[in-house]
């Protein structure tokens, strides 16, 4: 069955990578997101501001029993009442009591990821109650039995297009594929709803507990008419979406529409206090004025206590549901909502997944975050979506196929050795110019660059100089570019750095954190370690970005209960430096230069390490002449086994990061990363490219000279 429903996930990722219409629509909302949400945040200290929502909702989560009891008693003193469900069953089971209690044939539902989540159309359906969704990217889901595809934009993977054969299917008539009419058919279409619903269903974005108080933040205005109109009004909400008091609420929202839609607040922020009243008769009380008689509040636990708990995965509760996430990550933009998730979708989705649906849900979306960390610049509460992918990586465990390689292979160095050497020779058949191999099936996007002939350790030789660095050169520059830590040796020792390889060629085990097999991690941390400490006590140089992360970050990390290997992890992450940093702060000032380069940002060295403009002034201080590409620090789709396991998605990453570097007109392209190099080479190759792709390190290498 495990093995039937993964075939069924990559059938519909690669059926997703190849629709056209999908990526137009996908496309669309993209730029649009980007356009708004650098207007809306004109003028915002975005950094400030999220410090504060993420030490607002760490608080909150940390309080939750206490404010949860709290919203209830103020909810219910001011004549709403208050169910706590315990799971998805429960939830629905109190809505549809209440349904059949009331007599209710018809509801009208707001959007709402927490009734997605539980599933409650469908349970109503079954209990004959008709149900119709009033947000308009709802409707257009529902019309076409899908489910929404983003927490913000449920319809963002339809086109005008194919909402326009939709509405006109479902109205009977011919509907033009204008936005302004499709919303006007829209609005017609749902006003008998409105009116002769008996129950409106809608979720929140936030509860105040002080005053029990739902914050509902919306722009269509048919939030406020579910909310008001039916006489019933329920209310579903997860439990994490409490908060203290409505000064917390106020700066939740100063952030919240800025990054879900790119505007300063929406066009409708409702605050709902129990059901209407008035007390014009008298000064005394009567419930029902215009609004609902009644209010229900569903709050909804589902795994969010279990999750709460989870000290390692909790921080996933300070997600505010704004889907700024999805629309800069990559695999995301690559086949959309439906491909890359399950209800919750993405990878923050695939976090709540695991606590909401079960482990088994979760292990698909999971294996389709690339790891680029994009969606951590972007989101309003920092939550480190990456950090918390890994987590959950390792404590479901690697698929087996890949365990084995990691363990059998991966895992020792010299079994490693050997197989390249194999790889070596197998090769030769596939062999073409310009050092790059064709393999039917594994190159139809991108070329694959040959093996060395011999491995980086069968050729060196030490650089010589007064100060003694040690290089740590990574497998891809150990096997594939040897020539890389050769350059990096000679820039060095033109600066008068002498260079030593670290003793023995260990993968740093980032393949390994990647997949989940922390076992294997934590074997080849522990020997990477001791491999460096015996070639001396310099400066560690590396040649790659995820070597570095493995080093300064990854190492400390798994190894913090350690308490022999612990100050060793510590020791190594402070004397370890990516190339370009490393030499950056020994150059000269920049030096004229007529050869222009453009640089790619690999993911690792721009947002794990924050190295940004190290590369560039090292590539200036040599002589080039630094030319910006748009967009220069997205991801390239190589993320290691990733581009192997999803090609489909890698090629459509990679498509757009070739535009970008052909349209500056550099005739190089340098970037710090070899596995980049591997992805963009590849690519510019196969679609017969001129472009030459660099390491930083060789650029500078061909311009010795720039010791200050």
């Amino acid at each position: 069955m495990a093995q039937r429903d993964r075939r069924s996930f990559r059938r519909r990722v690669r059926e997703a990578a190849a629709d056209p219409q999908l990526r137009q629509a996908i496309e669309r909302c993209h730029t649009a997101y980007l356009a708004a949400r650098r207007d809306g945040m004109a003028g915002v200290d975005f950094e400030a501001l999220r410090e504060q929502v993420r030490e607002i909702k760490r608080q909150a989560i940390e309080r939750l029993p206490e404010l949860v009891a709290q919203f209830r008693a103020e909810a219910e003193a001011v004549n709403a009442v208050v169910h706590l469900a315990d799971d998805a069953t429960q939830a629905c089971r109190i809505v549809v009591n209440l349904a059949r209690e009331r007599g209710v044939t018809l509801a009208a539902k707001s959007k709402s990821v927490t009734t997605e989540e539980i599933s409650l159309n469908a349970a109503l359906q079954a209990a004959g109650v008709t149900v119709v969704e009033t947000d308009l990217g709802e409707y257009i889901c529902q019309l076409a039995g899908e489910r929404p595809s983003h927490f913000v934009s449920p319809a963002m993977h339809k086109t005008r297009e194919e909402v326009a054969a939709l509405l006109s299917r479902a109205l009977g008539r011919p509907v033009p594929d204008d936005i302004p009419s499709l919303v006007e058919c829209a609005r017609c279409a749902l006003r008998e709803v409105f009116v002769n619903a008996q129950m409106g269903i809608t979720g929140a974005n936030i509860a105040i507990a002080d005053t029990g108080t739902l914050v509902l933040v919306t722009n269509e205005g048919n939030g406020r008419l579910v909310s008001s109109l039916p006489p019933l009004h329920v209310a579903v909400v997860g439990i994490d979406k409490v908060v203290p008091s409505l000064d917390e609420a106020a700066t939740i929202l100063k952030i919240l529409a800025r990054s879900a839609t790119g505007q300063k607040i929406t066009s409708y922020t409702t605050l709902i206090t129990g059901p209407s009243r008035t007390s014009d008769i008298e000064k005394t009380t009567a419930l029902g004025a215009h609004g609902p008689k009644e209010l229900h509040i569903v709050l909804v636990d589902n795994g969010r206590s279990r999750l709460r708990e989870d000290k390692a995965l909790q921080e996933a509760l300070l997600c505010i549901r704004c889907g700024a996430c999805l629309y800069v990550c990559p695999p995301f933009r690559a086949v959309g909502g439906h491909a890359f998730g399950h209800i919750y979708t993405g990878g923050i989705g695939a976090i709540f997944t695991a606590f909401y649906h079960g482990g088994d849900a979760a292990r698909d979306p999971l294996s389709l975050c690339a790891g680029c960390r994009y969606c951590v610049d972007f989101c309003p509460a920092g939550v480190d979506v990456p950090r918390l992918v890994l987590a959950l990586r390792a404590r479901l465990g690697a698929p087996p196929a890949k365990r084995v390689f990691l363990r059998e292979v991966l895992k020792e160095p010299e079994r490693l050795r050997r197989l390249a050497k194999v790889g070596a020779r197998v090769q030769r058949p596939f062999e073409r110019p310009a050092g790059m191999l064709e393999v039917p099936m594994l190159t139809r996007f991108r070329s694959l660059p040959q093996l060395a002939r011999e491995p980086l350790r069968s050729r060196w030789t030490p650089g010589d100089g007064g100060e003694r660095a040690i290089l740590y050169p990574g497998c891809v520059v150990e096997y594939v570019y040897p020539e890389m830590a050769e350059s990096a040796r000679d820039a060095l020792a033109a600066m008068g750095i002498g260079m030593a390889l670290a003793e023995e060629a260990v993968c740093c085990g980032i393949p390994a954190i990647y997949a989940g097999d922390e076992a294997t991690a934590l074997a080849l941390a522990r020997r990477t370690i001791a491999a460096i400490e015996r070639a001396g006590d310099g400066p560690v140089i590396t040649l790659c970005p995820s070597c570095d992360t493995a080093l300064t970050r990854h190492f400390p990390e798994l190894l913090a209960d350690d308490a022999e290997w612990r100050p060793r992890a510590e020791a190594l992450a402070a004397r370890a430096h990516d190339f370009s940093s490393f030499l950056a702060s020994r150059a000269g000032p920049s030096a004229a230069g007529d050869t222009r380069v453009t640089y790619h940002d690999s993911c690792h060295l721009r947002r794990a390490a924050g190295v940004f403009e190290e590369p560039r002034a090292l590539l200036r201080a040599a002589g080039y002449q630094v030319v910006e590409m748009e967009d220069a620090d997205a991801c390239c789709g190589f993320a290691g086994s990733y581009s192997f396991e999803y090609p489909e998605v890698s090629a459509r990453i990679l498509q757009e990061k070739l535009h970008h570097i052909e349209a500056t007109g550099a005739p190089v392209v340098a970037t710090d990363c070899p596995g980049c190099i591997l992805q963009l080479r590849g690519g510019l190759h196969k679609r017969g490219s001129r472009v030459r792709v660099s390491h930083t390190a060789e650029l500078v290498a061909a311009r010795i000279g720039i010791a200050s």
